[in-house]
């Protein structure tokens, strides 16, 4: 055979394969995606924990940032300079890819010699992008991924002005909050260089919010911010963070919960045995009959869910120790009758109507040592020493002026859910100490001791709360307003009810004493309310906060794969009760799923629905079965 014969027979069969066999594979063949990992590595200069365990909104400057995190579920780990040394062993896997879908970058050093930031450009490289916020980047690997050079302090109250449409800034003007205005605010700012940064907002000559592209997958964003609490408290840099987060990672996932209109609802003090003989705190504790049509009634009628906080160990002066509540049954001595057995019959009765959690108010509400001085406490005078009220804290020694050492919280917060389990058949995931008293220390802090003993979520006065696991104790200070209501207090609640919570549940506390003293209080509070707002439990808000997503890609197709789990026993909630969740996406990231001719959605290897490239948004709804985890939610390119 000639060589010219043997060209056209390779042309033939090259033209063959375009007009024939490449057609009919590509119908076969589905849209691939390439998906950035759901996590994010947070730095930050220096951490106040040694351990690296308790985030402390008094002293660690990015509380802030690491609170909004965890309020918006997206997955992330804390990289410390002042005690890790930066390089790829944190940032790459060992494949060589990136671990993270973002770096957040929030220190703010005059210099990072000790530092690897070439690292940092390989893991952009690799596909992470990179979100700083009020820093001056001061290194000339950051200003060439910023494409930015710091230049100087300045000050200005000139408003702040989006330069021109883009995702991260679309929102401000329908909220009314472009521009922004900054009359008589004069706190010191960045001013920045642009060096190839491409200015999204800027006041006058000073660019206060912009984005480079370093890569044709990442973005490196830099948000001009006086300190990091605007991102959190300012709903306009809350906005931009939150739409810079999305516009980084190409998605982010956060619960389908309109916290602005829901309130987490606490009730004190069930058990306690003061209200039978301190005369400041004397009443009737609520009877099964009382119970039943003062509480169980009005939040039935209003499809609620309260918690109720209990103790457990009943201080009896008679006998000088910690005996069941629910075994009590007495004239007082203000010639009450007391029956606490009934109590606990209406308290299981409102578990069994699905209007009521048992939570954990501590073991005793009292003063783990009741003996030495200025005690004992058992034979002191109850028109003196013995009515003092220190003596009613059980986490912090206030009668003696000292913390409560860290194995005493720890034994009395295991006898708690011990005995609520034994008493209730409830497994605890909040603890709310009695009294507002608690240890602050690292050593002693009672949320770290709460986190220990297995906690989720720890509330304490005056308008503390923390997110607990095994690994961290994160304040989530100014996410959620907090407030203690009375029956004779009523008249703050439009007051306290006004801060705007969009990111966590307002949390409400009121006592028995209030059902007690005012039986209609439920129906009044409840009347006060707005009827935009419903409850929210503290074991569902804590199955929110606990849920751990990942995110992949799967099979031959590549399809996208999120994998909702929880670690035991945070997501106790989720095996009775479905859950719902709201998946925003970035621009770029939509139009890579719309180019797909059909996509299907399945849950748990169910196939839900068929979407269409017209039906696809910015906002995507996914909701989850009841049942324990993990739940697996795919989407997938189909023809």
């Amino acid at each position: 055979m000639g060589a010219e014969n043997l060209e056209k027979i390779l042309a033939a069969l090259v033209l063959f394969f375009f007009l024939v066999v490449g057609p009919a594979a590509g119908e076969g063949r589905a849209t691939t995606w390439a998906i950035k990992p759901y996590r994010a590595l947070l730095i930050v200069d220096r951490w106040s924990d040694p351990t690296s365990m308790l985030v402390d909104h008094e002293k660690d400057d990015f509380q802030p940032v690491a609170a909004l995190l965890k309020a918006w579920s997206v997955p992330f780990d804390i990289l410390r300079l002042d005690q890790q040394h930066l390089d790829n062993t944190y940032l790459l896997g060992r494949s060589g890819g990136t671990r993270y879908g973002v770096l957040i970058w929030v220190a703010d050093s005059p210099s990072y010699t000790e530092q690897n930031l070439g690292s940092v450009a390989e893991a952009v490289e690799g596909g992470a992008s990179l979100l700083v916020a009020r820093s001056r980047f001061l290194d000339p690997t950051l200003e060439k991924l910023l494409g930015l050079k710091f230049k100087a302090p300045y000050t200005a109250t000139e408003p702040l002005r989006v330069t021109g449409p883009h995702f991260i800034t679309r929102e401000l003007a329908s909220h009314s909050m472009d521009p922004l205005d900054t009359a008589w605010d004069f706190g010191t700012r960045l001013w920045v260089d642009p060096r190839g940064a491409k200015i999204l907002i800027a006041q006058t000559t000073h660019p206060t919010l912009t984005l480079n592209s370093p890569g044709a997958e990442t973005a490196a964003i830099w948000l001009g911010v006086k300190n990091l609490a605007e991102l959190r408290d300012s709903p306009y840099w809350r906005e931009l963070f939150f739409r810079s987060l999305v516009w980084s990672l190409g998605y982010l996932v956060r619960p389908n919960v309109d916290y602005a209109g829901r309130v987490e609802v606490e009730i004190d003090d069930w058990g306690t045995s003061d209200k039978g003989y301190l005369s400041y705190w004397k009443y009737q504790e609520p009877d099964e009959k009382s119970i039943r049509e003062n509480l169980i009634a009005p939040l039935e009628k209003r499809g609620a869910v309260v918690a109720a906080n209990v103790i457990t160990g009943y201080v009896d002066r008679k006998t000088k120790r910690i005996v069941s509540p629910w075994t009590q049954r007495f004239t007082d001595a203000f010639g009450v009758e007391q029956d606490y057995a009934s109590t606990q019959r209406g308290l299981k009765a409102a578990v069994e109507a699905g209007v009521l959690e048992i939570q954990s108010h501590g073991w005793t509400h009292m003063q783990p040592d009741l003996e030495s001085p200025p005690g004992p406490w058992w034979t002191a005078d109850l028109e003196g020493e013995a009515s003092a009220g220190g003596w009613y804290t059980e986490f912090g020694d206030l009668v003696r002026g000292t913390e409560s050492p860290a194995i005493v919280q720890l034994f009395r917060l295991k006898r708690s859910l011990q005995c609520l389990q034994e008493d209730f058949g409830q497994r605890p995931l909040e603890l709310r100490p009695g009294g507002g008293a608690w240890s602050k220390s690292q050593l002693n802090n009672t949320g770290r001791v709460a986190a220990q003993a297995g906690f989720g979520l720890y509330h304490a006065e005056p308008d503390f709360y923390y997110y607990l696991d095994r690994d961290l104790v994160l304040d989530m200070t100014g996410v959620s307003p907090h407030f203690t209501t009375s029956f004779d207090r009523l008249d703050a609640l439009d007051a306290q009810m006004s801060r705007p919570h969009p990111d966590g549940p307002a949390m409400m506390v009121f006592h028995d004493r209030d059902v007690a003293l005012q039986p209609d209080f439920v129906n009044r509070l409840w009347a006060r309310l707005s009827p935009a707002y419903r409850t929210i439990s503290a074991n569902e808000y804590v199955g929110y906060l606990h849920a751990r997503i990942t995110s992949s890609t799967t099979g031959t197709t590549g399809d996208w794969q999120l994998t909702f789990d929880g670690e035991e026993p945070y997501g106790l909630y989720f095996d009775q009760h479905p859950s719902s969740w709201r998946v925003s996406l970035s621009d770029p990231f939509l139009e890579k799923l719309k180019a797909a001719p059909g996509l299907a959605v399945s849950v748990d290897g169910r196939t839900t629905t068929r979407l269409k490239a017209t039906d696809l948004l910015h906002d995507l709804t996914i909701d989850l079965p009841a049942g324990p985890g993990p739940h697996v939610w795919k989407l997938t390119p189909v023809r």
